[in-house]
């Protein structure tokens, strides 16, 4: 039996709106994505690690879960209150979850693109593999990459990380106990940190073609949106979508916003309802499919 760790408690630091919440074809996010994928090649317990917007994602696990059959005693989710120190606290927070494993194999749940069939392979060399590999991993070219099997004997080491220090700073010394799957480069290992990578993969894998009601548009003078939009930028998490364009939180129905000329970086707004988790997924949804439509 495998049993995985999904992390997506990421601060996405470099995007804005959490990134794992983004579509990815009808019916799923990244997040989700990624669990489809882990729930059919490894039999084991799946724990996903939530941090930021940890409300919404959890809704967004429960409702895959109520609609996924077979997986509901399998799936659990836990919170990392901290988060903001770095990927090793939401290693450490997945692993603790997962008492009596063996190992784990930890999966991002940025990388949705990575087919069944190289999991069901990497499935394989672990439970094949030698007493003596405490590791398991993909590769490119001998680059170690995520997907990652470690090892329980691996756990005491992984506890003792600080910062954002992955399972890298504990395999560097360890080269020949593990065991690297060369799958080479492709659309599998891409990790969404930005616009213009989400964009990519969205067109290569087909997520753009979801329908979606188009959002209406009205122009609007720096002035008119001046106060917004410095409150905004002074925020500790500014949800950029993509460069240019912020996604906010408004009352009544969802409308973009084209600023006549661009003020601090900002071209437009998409303003929408966002109280509930469901209408935060939705608005953010709907802003996503119109943005890649019109190319931003």
């Amino acid at each position: 039996m495998v049993d995985a760790i999904v992390l997506s408690a990421g601060r996405a630091s470099r995007f804005g709106v959490p990134k794992f919440l983004l579509p990815a074809g009808e019916g799923h996010v990244l997040l989700t994505r990624v669990l489809e994928r882990a729930a059919f090649a490894l039999d084991g317990r799946i724990v996903v690690v939530l941090g930021r917007a940890a409300k919404v994602a959890r809704y967004v696990v429960e409702r895959w879960v109520e609609t996924t059959p077979g997986v509901d005693s399998r799936v659990k989710t836990v919170l990392n209150h901290n988060y903001r120190y770095g990927q090793s606290t939401s290693l450490k927070a997945g692993i603790r979850m997962l008492s009596g494993a063996s190992g784990a194999l930890v999966l991002l749940a940025d990388m949705p693109a990575i087919e069944p069939t190289r999991l069901e392979q990497m499935r394989e060399a672990i439970e094949t593999k030698t007493p003596q590999i405490l590791a398991v991993a993909a590769s490119v070219e001998g680059q170690i990459r995520p997907p990652v099997y470690l090892s329980a004997r691996l756990f005491p080491e992984v506890l003792r990380l600080k910062g954002d220090q992955g399972a890298r700073a504990i395999l560097s010394t360890r080269q020949k106990q593990i065991e690297l799957l060369e799958w080479g480069d492709g659309l599998w290992c891409s990790d969404i940190d930005d616009w213009p990578t989400y964009r990519y993969l969205a067109y290569r894998m087909g997520w753009a073609k979801e329908p979606f009601a188009p959002i209406p548009h009205a122009c609007v003078s720096a002035a008119q949106v001046k106060a917004k939009v410095d409150a905004t930028l002074a925020s500790s998490a500014v949800p950029w979508l993509a460069p240019g364009l912020l996604v906010l939180s408004g009352k009544g129905e969802t409308h973009w916003l084209d600023l006549i000329a661009p003020y601090r970086g900002v071209r437009g707004i998409v303003v929408g309802r966002s109280r509930t988790p469901a209408q935060y997924l939705q608005l953010l949804r709907r802003a996503t499919l119109s943005a890649l439509s019109a190319g931003v």
